[in-house]
Order: C-alpha cells, then sequence, then structure tokens
C-alpha cells in the first residue's frame, strides 16, 4: 500500500499536469466498456438464481475487447494505441521530474521515440494477459453458476473470482517494473525483465496487495456506476474521469516503485531541495 499511497499524493499534486496525457485513453477505454452487459451480470447475481448467468455478460463485461458490437471493439483498439502513445509521453515527464524535479512539458516529446517501443511491448503484453485473464476467469465463473446448490455455486464463484485476482496481479507482478527499467537504464528487454524482477522480488507482495486493493475499487465503482447512470452517456463520463484517474496513478506507482527499490534519489521531492 505504501506505494499507492505515494502514487495518489503525487497524482493530486500533480494533476493538472498528468492529465492531458490520460483524457483519449480514458475516453476510448470508457466507450469499450458495456454498461449492459455489466447490467445483467450484477441483475443476475443478485436474483438469487446464479444459474441464469450467460458467459457473454462476464466476458463483455471484463473485457477490454469485448466484441460486444463493432463500435465497442473498436473503441478498445483506439484505448490500446492511445494508451502506448500518452504512456510513452506521460512516462517521460515522470522520470524528467522525479530526476531533475521540473515539471515541465519541454522536451518530453524527444523522448518518444526511445520510449515508444518499449511502451508499445509494455502495454501489449499486458494486453494479451488481461485477455487470456477474461476468458478464464468467464468460463470459470459461468461454469460454477451452473452448480445446483446456490449457495454453494454463489461461494464458489466468489473465491474464483478472488483466485483469479491474484493470479492476474501476480503475472502483472512479473513485469510491472519492466518499462520504467527499459526507460531508466536503457537495458535491452530481456536485461531489464531481470533486473526489474530481482529488485522487486522483496517488494512483489507489498505491490501486488496495494494493486488488489485498487482493482477492487475500480471494479466496485464502474459496477455502480452501471447500475446507477441515467443512461449510456452519463456512464461512459463517469467511467473516463475514473479511468483518467487509475490511468495515472497506475503510471506514477511504476516511477515511485521503481525509484525507491532501485535507490534513486527523487529531485521532485520538496527535502531535496532544503539540504
Amino acid at each position: 500500500m505504501k506505494y499507492t499511497l505515494q502514487a495518489i499524493a503525487y497524482t493530486v499534486k500533480n494533476f493538472i499536469f498528468l492529465l492531458p496525457f490520460v483524457v483519449l485513453p480514458a475516453l476510448f477505454l470508457s466507450a469499450s466498456t458495456d454498461q449492459e452487459a455489466i447490467f445483467c451480470l450484477i441483475e443476475t447475481l443478485f436474483s438469487g438464481k446464479p444459474s441464469g448467468l450467460h458467459f457473454q455478460h462476464v466476458f463483455h463485461g471484463i473485457s477490454i475487447l469485448n466484441f460486444s458490437s463493432w463500435g465497442a471493439t473498436f473503441s478498445g483498439l483506439l484505448a490500446v494505441v492511445s494508451t502506448v502513445l500518452c504512456a510513452a509521453v506521460l512516462m517521460a515527464m515522470l522520470e524528467k521530474h522525479m530526476r531533475i524535479g521540473k515539471r515541465t512539458f519541454n522536451g518530453i516529446f524527444s523522448k518518444l521515440n526511445d520510449n515508444l517501443l518499449p511502451t508499445c511491448g509494455y502495454v501489449l503484453l499486458l494486453l494479451i494477459i488481461y485477455e487470456i485473464w477474461t476468458l478464464l476467469t468467464a468460463a470459470l465463473v459461468y461454469a460454477l453458476s451452473l452448480i445446483p446448490f446456490v449457495a454453494l455455486a454463489y461461494v464458489l464463484m466468489g473465491v474464483a473470482y478472488l483466485a483469479m485476482h491474484v493470479l492476474l496481479l501476480y503475472a502483472v507482478g512479473l513485469i510491472y517494473l519492466w518499462l520504467p527499467c527499459m526507460q531508466l537504464t536503457g537495458f535491452k528487454a530481456a536485461d531489464a525483465l531481470y533486473y526489474s524482477y530481482q529488485i522487486s522480488e522483496s517488494s512483489k507482495w507489498h505491490i501486488l496487495l496495494g494493486q488488489l486493493f485498487s482493482l477492487l475499487v475500480v471494479e466496485a465503482a464502474i459496477f455502480v456506476f452501471a447500475l446507477y447512470a441515467q443512461n449510456s452517456v452519463v456512464f461512459t463520463v463517469l467511467t473516463a474521469v475514473f479511468y483518467g484517474i487509475v490511468m495515472m496513478i497506475y503510471c506514477v506507482r511504476m516511477q515511485v516503485a521503481y525509484f525507491d527499490l532501485d535507490n534513486i534519489e527523487r529531485a521532485d521531492l520538496t527535502y531535496y531541495y532544503q539540504r
């Protein structure tokens, strides 16, 4: 939780500087989110009849490339492309601020060529991991919903859903600091992956728990939006705002964790200037 709290504090303090880099990815990701599928999923779960659950409701509700419609799928693809471009520049700005203490946009776009390929590889790998997870989770939850004993079905579905979240975050944790390591050290992909895993090994479970908390909060908020948003426009706006904040925190937390675990002094901290 330490890095999550530090990332939230940094995001609040520097919100206006981070905002331009998450607007497009957040909007496209929000447009790809299937409100109807999430609503049907929640309604079925609270009906007391889990056997009424459909695989497509679970999959469409949690997948980025959910194929629920051409518009949602296209928006998901645009979310991935815009995330690569915006995250590459955002990570450059975070590095500049934390390395030399300057919080400006000057020169950060010149880092796009250096950051673009590593960011693309990182985002695509995260996407592959997540989409495989959505298929497995949807299939598992659907299979357990068919158990004729309702109480047992609910218990096993809940346990399976939490267990799959831990599995997802464990997989993400293996590569979590890969991007900032490639960015800050200039190591090749394999060397950066090994080194980033090596320095994060001692704090792996702390990082995982922080991310698990964040992920569950995100999902709970989206479920609430799906239930109570009056129409699709309100839902899209609410989820876009939330996605944007989460993207900021995720990127900031990567840099905060890497600087701390690799013992790199942060020039953006107040005490740096008070020596």
